[in-house]
């Protein structure tokens, strides 16, 4: 039986909300970085300094990123649509359709089009709530790992490659490293739980 409730789809609407919002927080971090210059510390051993091509990968993991976000917060949007409608759906047909509905003065009249198979579509729509969902958190984890990636050579264009264990660099990406990636976690097993126990 789907989960979603008929006459409050605040829950839905405000995850999708919650997906958006996070990934505009982190488009303004990919184009701050695109955007930015990073000059390379002096200090930097001449061997150690970031070349063309850890500056290449920097901007292409930036682009890419930003792509995965992007998709993230359309589908998340369509998404947020379709609930939309479907609670306008619910609200017309709530309740025993064949039951005479008690005239009200602040509704409207339903078209005869759309009280022709409200439940038809509210099966559609749920049909690809969690894949879509699926898809909206997947890419916004994904434009998190890239973006992950780009700091990651963002730190090495200013404080020197990683490998040559300069402290500043190896300890800037570790911390940076562990708390992205335990964010991650905790969203991933979060999106698990409600696509397992809150959609059909």
């Amino acid at each position: 039986m789907p989960t979603v409730r008929r006459r409050n789809p605040d829950v839905a609407v405000k995850a999708l909300e919650g997906i958006v919002s996070a990934n505009t927080f982190f488009t303004v971090a990919v184009f701050i970085g695109i955007t930015g210059t990073i000059t390379p510390s002096s200090s930097i051993p001449r061997n150690c300094v970031a070349g063309d091509d850890i500056a290449r990968n920097f901007f292409l993991f930036e682009i890419v990123s930003f792509g995965f976000y992007l998709l993230s917060s359309l589908v998340a949007q369509g998404m947020k649509l379709a609930v939309t409608l479907l609670a306008a759906d619910d609200f017309y047909s709530d309740g025993d359709q064949n039951k005479p509905m008690a005239p009200s003065d602040d509704c409207e009249e339903m078209p005869a089009w759309r009280a022709a198979a409200p439940r038809e579509r509210r099966r559609a729509v749920l049909r690809y709530a969690q894949p879509m969902m699926l898809l909206a958190a997947g890419c916004s984890i994904m434009g998190t790992f890239f973006l992950l990636l780009s700091m990651v050579d963002a730190i090495q264009l200013k404080f020197g490659i990683v490998s040559c264990g300069i402290p500043l660099a190896v300890g800037a990406t570790f911390v940076l490293a562990a708390l992205v990636v335990a964010g991650l976690l905790f969203y991933g097993f979060t999106v698990a739980y409600a696509l397992t126990h809150y959609l059909p």
